[in-house]
C-alpha cells in the first residue's frame, strides 16, 4: 500500500531551563493507506509530540512531514485524550463542528450528523450539553465529530486512558467495527500494550527520550483478535521487552 503519510528524520528539541533538551532524535517513518498504526513507548517518550507533528498540530520542529497524493491537512481529524467539546454547544453542534468548513448546506450537515449519533448510539443526547454526559458518552461524541467530516486520516491520542476498562473496551470494539467499514487510516498513541495488540497493524515503539524508533513490529495475530491466547500473550511480551530491555 503507498504511504499516506512520510516522516522523515524528525527531531525535536524543548527548552527546560534555559537549555535545548532533545525530545526527539531524527525519527522516520512510513504509514499506509487504511492502516490502524498505533506509536507505543515508555512514559514521557514523546509520543503525544511525534503524533502531533506528524497531524499538523505541532509546527516547531526539524524533518519533513510529507503527505501523500493529493492529501492535506482538511483531510485529517484529531481525537484528543480530554474530549476536547465546547461545553456551551449540543452534542449535535459539537459534532457538526467538523462540518463547517465544508461546502455543504444545513439539511446535508443535518444528515450527517444524525448518521453518526444514530452509529454511537447518542440519539437520545442530540441536545445535551457536554456537562451531562458521562465520559464514555463524552468521548463517543468527539470521535463521532472526527469521523463526521470523513477524513482519510484520524490521529488519536490516548483516547480511551480517561475511561474505565469496560466502557474503553465498549468503544474499542465500536472503532474496530467502524474502521473496518470506512477503513480511514488511524494514527494512535497509547501506553496500554493489551490495547495497541487488539486494535494495530503495526506498533511503533518509541525508545526512552531522546526517542527513537526501537522497531516497527507488524502485529500477525489475526482478527478478531483473541485477546487470552497464547499467541497474544507472545506478542504482549515481546513488545514489553521492547520497551524495558
Amino acid at each position: 500500500m503507498p504511504a499516506v503519510i512520510t516522516l522523515k528524520n524528525i527531531t525535536k528539541y524543548f527548552e527546560e531551563d534555559g537549555k535545548q533538551l532533545l525530545i526527539l532524535d531524527n525519527i522516520s517513518l512510513e504509514i499506509e493507506t487504511g492502516e490502524f498504526f498505533v506509536l507505543v513507548g515508555p512514559s514521557g517518550s514523546g509520543k503525544s509530540t511525534l503524533l502531533r507533528i506528524a497531524s499538523g498540530l505541532e509546527k516547531s520542529y526539524k524533518g519533513e512531514v510529507i503527505l501523500g497524493k493529493d492529501m492535506s491537512q482538511k483531510d485529517m481529524s484529531f481525537v484528543f485524550q480530554q474530549f476536547a467539546l465546547l461545553p456551551w454547544l449540543t452534542v449535535f453542534e459539537n459534532i457538526e463542528l467538523s462540518l463547517l468548513s465544508k461546502n455543504l448546506d444545513p439539511d446535508q450537515r443535518r444528515k450527517i450528523v444524525s448518521g453518526e449519533l444514530k452509529q454511537f448510539g447518542l440519539e437520545k443526547f442530540t441536545h445535551s450539553h457536554p456537562k451531562d454526559l458521562s465520559g464514555g458518552m463524552r468521548q463517543r461524541v468527539g470521535i463521532a465529530r472526527a469521523l463526521a467530516s470523513s477524513p482519510k486520516i484520524i490521529f488519536m491520542d490516548e483516547p480511551f486512558s480517561e475511561l474505565d476498562s469496560f466502557t474503553a473496551e465498549e468503544l474499542r470494539r465500536e472503532l474496530l467495527q467502524i474502521w473496518i467499514k470506512r477503513r480511514p487510516t488511524i494514527v494512535m498513541v497509547t501506553h496500554i500494550i493489551a490495547e495497541a495488540l487488539e486494535l494495530a497493524d503495526r506498533i511503533a515503539v518509541l525508545t526512552a527520550r531522546p526517542a527513537k524508533i526501537e522497531r516497527v513490529v507488524k502485529n500477525t495475530l489475526p482478527r478478531p483478535r483473541v485477546m487470552r491466547s497464547n499467541d497474544f500473550f507472545h506478542m504482549e511480551d515481546q513488545l514489553y521487552s521492547l520497551i524495558r530491555p
